[in-house]
Formats: C-alpha cells, sequence, structure tokens
C-alpha cells in the first residue's frame, strides 16, 4: 500500500504547501495561459499554489486518500481542482499540455528502471510541441558510504487537530542496481492513545545526472537544461526537456 490515509495526515501536517521560491521556478517557466498537468499530484502540495496563482493545472494520482486531501484543502481557498483518479502508468489524458511537472523526486517512484523509460514516452505524448518536461530528482548520497546501505529511522508530527502521527522507517539500498527498498509504519494516536495504523512499502530508484539526460534524449526529448536546486532541506536535480 502506498500513500494510504495516515500517510497523507502525515504529509500534509510535514510538507505543507510549495515555498514562494518553488511557486516562482515555474511562473519562470510557464504562462498564464498555459495547461499544466500534474501527473503525480498528491494532495496538492505544488498544485494549489499554482492555483492559487491563476494557472490552469489538471490533477491525477492513484492514491483516493491523497486526492480527497487535495480537494479539501484546495477548498479552504474557494478553489475547485481538476483531479483525475487513476493510475498514471494505464490512463489517458484528456488534453495535450504545455507543462508537464513532476517535482520532489515523484519520478524516482518509477520501478523497475523499464517503467521509468516507458513514463517518459508517454510523458512525451502529451506534450504539446515546445511544451516543457519539468522533473526533480535526487541521489541519496548518504548510502552510497560503506556500511550505510540499510537504514531506520523515527519521526513524528503533529496534525492541526492535534492528533500525533509517528512514522518508523527501515530502507534497504542496492548500490549497484540504484533502488531503494523503503517500508515504513505509521502510527496516529490522540491523547496517547493509539487510534490508527498504517504499513507502507514503496520502491525509489534513483540516478545521476548524465543518466538521465541520455533517458531523455533516447526518448525523444530536446533543449535539456539542467539545475541544481534545494528542496526540502535536500540538493535536488531539476531537468526542463522539450519533445523533439
Amino acid at each position: 500500500m502506498m500513500y494510504g490515509s495516515l500517510c497523507t495526515e502525515f504529509y500534509d501536517a510535514d510538507k505543507k504547501f510549495a515555498t514562494s521560491e518553488e511557486v516562482n521556478f515555474y511562473k519562470s517557466l510557464f504562462k498564464k495561459s498555459d495547461l499544466l498537468l500534474e501527473p503525480m499530484c498528491g494532495s496538492g502540495r505544488l498544485l494549489i499554489p499554482l492555483m492559487q496563482e491563476g494557472y490552469a493545472i489538471y490533477g491525477l494520482d492513484n492514491s483516493h486518500d491523497m486526492l480527497e486531501s487535495c480537494k479539501k484543502r484546495a477548498g479552504q481557498f474557494g478553489l475547485t481542482p481538476i483531479l483525475y483518479e487513476e493510475k498514471i502508468e494505464t490512463a489517458s489524458f484528456p488534453h495535450q499540455y504545455n507543462g508537464i511537472i513532476i517535482p520532489f523526486g515523484s519520478f524516482q517512484l518509477f520501478y523497475p528502471r523499464q517503467l521509468a523509460f516507458q513514463m517518459l514516452e508517454k510523458f512525451k505524448t502529451y506534450l504539446k510541441p515546445n511544451g516543457k518536461l519539468v522533473m526533480d530528482l535526487f541521489v541519496p548520497w548518504d548510502v552510497l558510504w560503506e556500511n550505510n546501505a540499510e537504514e531506520r529511522s523515527h519521526r513524528e508530527v503533529e496534525t492541526d487537530n492535534g492528533a500525533l502521527i509517528k512514522i518508523e522507517n527501515h530502507s534497504v539500498a542496492n548500490k549497484y542496481e540504484q533502488f531503494i527498498l523503503s517500508k515504513s509504519k505509521y502510527t496516529k494516536l490522540v491523547d496517547g492513545k493509539v487510534v490508527g495504523q498504517e504499513n507502507e512499502q514503496m520502491y525509489i530508484a534513483w540516478y545521476y545526472r548524465y543518466e538521465i539526460e541520455l533517458m531523455l534524449e533516447k526518448c525523444g526529448f530536446k533543449n535539456i537544461i539542467y539545475r541544481e536546486r534545494f528542496l526540502n532541506h535536500s540538493n535536488h536535480m531539476t531537468f526542463v526537456a522539450e519533445p523533439s
């Protein structure tokens, strides 16, 4: 299971909304008249701020809980997002877009690697001529150190209604195949009492700069721009590419 109800609550409390700096980056790439798609939009961390700026942006995700949260959070600002609950691998999009945006390393959830190639090819078909694919990716440099391939971590956040959600994570990295198997357990407490638990497992692939550039070229993208950005307390690589 990925991105269930407790994960959604944790994510919303932990990440809130995109910063003005992040939003301004997309404003530098797209006009207000452009039609955008965020195919892994989650609960609207980026989608909602872009809607507030006047952008027409469609959202798609396969997590019902995330999309319900997106609707609720957007509604607090008087916004009604256009959202599709589907698996992106099998979804058919209703338009071609001026921009497809995949922030915060979400592209790295496509596993195995062959699926990542397939998704790049799919995104290309849904971009208008001179449209832009924008992706943020990260390399988990810490796991590359000797004896650092396995990690256990604990975190907790407090929700707006005063509940506490704890996450216990166990991650094992394969340095040679370049993926992490991440297993998490979410526990929700209200007044010190456990009221819910949820398990989650996901694969997170990683790529180096020139790998992604070669993948984009192989899938028919051109005019590839690379930038380094600091997002979510860590370094990210941002790629902007156009269909050829």
